[in-house]
């Protein structure tokens, strides 16, 4: 605020109420205004020769001083009572001992009266003031009459002079209960603002602690919002390296299915070596019944053909134990596989804990945003997201754990038709390993086979049902290695599903860690907004 005489005069009162601080520069630019008026005509006067009209400037001059000096000292009420009453002598002096005397003088009276009473209104703190104004300005009236005017008119009460004496004093009380009036609802007005005033700043107060609290408890929550934003952005990460790990294992997984499909198709190759030579055997001994038949008369001939047997069965032999060697080759792949299917229910176990882990997250992360309120809705929309994926997460667990069921089933039950299938072979090796004894004995008996040729026939017809035998149990084992390649096919097409949906949820992963982010950047920006907030409450309470 600039520096003027009247903040010097009204320092004393910036401590007191609005009323005093405002009527305070009203009186004290009116006593200096009407000092400095009386000093100029003072000068006037004296430079045109009227001394004595010049005293009287003087004297209100003075008089005005006083006013300013007891405004300065911090006595309103007295500066203000003697300001207003020695206006009002200064007037009634100067109508009382003017050069006319006239029962007009009452007119010009009142007037006065009236404008002092209208200056009463702006400086006077008290409505008595005002009455004691208008008493004062009443009297004033009668005494001019009766002292100046009726002599006037030889001692006779006229109708001009009841008249004047009416009109004037009605306009003095008019004029001074309406003064008094606009001093009291000046007053009340004044302690109306005040108490409002107070009021406001009670309520500045009370707003402000609230915003100090709000902003206190915006902070907490931001800093545990981040705190949780941080933990989130820590676990998805952690999730999102172990979906790709399970990534790389179901890469692994197809891999070792599709050298299972190999193996499979190699034992079906061999599977069809060993039927092709089944078939020749199956021939080859039909062509030995034949000979036997002929045996008494091409005996010969008989020892050729048995020396040729024995070759084929020593070739039959070798094909059986290749066979048997496929089918260890393929329990062992079967049992490669039961390995990785139990390593894939161990990871969807894994996965289904990381499901129930970001359901619970996202249950705790929608009990922080309500308790956050207002400020933390756009954080419960995407715990609301965060659960439904981990819902999803659940529900491809369960499915994927139904389906690795199936297939683990479907693996034991080709593991046990391929054990079947190693046990026929090794019962084939054993028989064909008698037929080879058979066989020799046969060649250390040649001579012999004709007195024993019903029983060498029976043999043969044997080697022939066990020949059948063999085959039917190749063609088993044949189809067994069917459905086992059926259903590695389907492993590996679950496994190329597993993988597609972890790849899928490492790329949600990243959608979430982004939203994290931008909640994180609205708790922020929230955390801002309060205290800007605060601060334009801070200059609202700093003005004045």
């Amino acid at each position: 605020m600039p520096f003027t005489p009247l903040n010097v005069l009204t320092a004393r009162y910036d401590g007191q109420s609005l009323q005093i601080r405002k009527k305070s520069r009203i009186l004290g630019a009116l006593a200096l205004g009407f000092g400095a008026i009386s000093v100029v005509f003072a000068v006037l006067m004296a430079l045109t020769g009227a001394g004595t009209v010049s005293v009287i400037f003087v004297g209100i001059a003075l008089f005005c001083a006083c006013v300013v000096l007891f405004l300065w000292k911090g006595h309103y009420h007295l500066a203000s009572s003697l300001f207003l009453y020695g206006i009002f002598a200064a007037m009634f002096a100067a109508i009382k001992f003017d050069a006319y005397v006239d029962v007009y003088e009452t007119y010009v009276f009142s007037t006065l009266g009236c404008f002092l009473l209208v200056v009463t209104s702006l400086v006077a703190d008290r409505p008595r003031q005002a009455l004691a104004i208008m008493v004062l300005s009443l009297l004033g009236i009668e005494a001019l009459y009766w002292l100046d005017a009726f002599p006037k008119d030889k001692g006779v009460v006229t109708m001009l002079a009841i008249q004047n004496l009416s009109v004037s004093s009605l306009m003095v009380a008019i004029s001074g209960f309406g003064s008094a009036y606009l001093v009291r609802m000046t007053n009340g007005l004044v302690e109306e603002v005040t108490r409002r005033a107070d009021a406001a700043s009670d309520s500045y107060a009370k707003l402000n602690s609230a915003m100090n609290s709000a902003q206190a408890t915006s902070q907490a929550v931001g800093e545990r919002l981040s705190a949780s934003v941080a933990r989130s952005t820590t676990s998805l990460e952690s999730l999102k390296a172990r979906v790709l790990e399970i990534s790389k294992g179901m890469d692994r997984l197809t891999e070792a299915l599709e050298s299972s499909d190999s193996a499979n198709a190699g034992a079906v190759s061999s599977q069809d070596s060993v039927k092709a030579a089944l078939s020749s055997y199956s021939e080859e001994v039909a062509r030995a019944s034949s000979a036997i038949e002929e045996m008494a008369a091409a005996a010969g001939n008989i020892g050729s053909q048995a020396s040729q047997k024995k070759d084929a069965v020593r070739a039959l032999a070798e094909l059986s134990r290749a066979g048997e060697t496929l089918l260890s080759s393929m329990s062992q792949s079967i049992g490669n596989i039961l390995e990785s299917s139990n390593k894939m229910a161990e990871v969807n176990v894994f996965m289904g804990d990381v499901a129930e882990r970001t359901n619970l997250l996202g249950m705790n992360a929608s009990i922080e945003a309500a308790h956050a309120g207002m400020a933390g809705r756009g954080f419960a929309v995407v715990a609301g997201q965060i659960r439904a994926l981990s819902v999803e997460a659940g529900n491809s667990s369960r499915v994927i754990s139904e389906t690795l069921k199936e297939m683990q089933t479907a693996v034991q039950t080709a593991a046990g038709k391929n054990g079947e299938a190693l046990s026929f072979f090794k019962k084939i090796s054993d028989e064909i390993h008698g037929v080879s004894l058979m066989l020799e004995e046969l060649l250390g008996n040649i001579q012999e086979l004709s007195a024993g040729s019903s029983d060498v026939i029976g043999a043969v017809e044997k080697v022939a049902e066990l020949t059948r035998g063999t085959e039917l149990a190749v063609r088993e084992a044949r189809e067994n290695i069917g459905k086992s390649s059926e259903g590695i096919e389907a492993v590996a097409g679950i496994a190329l599903k597993v993988r597609a949906d972890a790849l899928d949820m490492a790329g949600s992963f990243d959608a979430l860690h982004k939203d994290s982010g931008e909640l994180e950047s609205l708790g922020r920006d929230n955390l801002g907004t309060i205290k800007g907030l605060k601060e334009h409450l801070e200059r609202f309470a700093a003005v004045d």
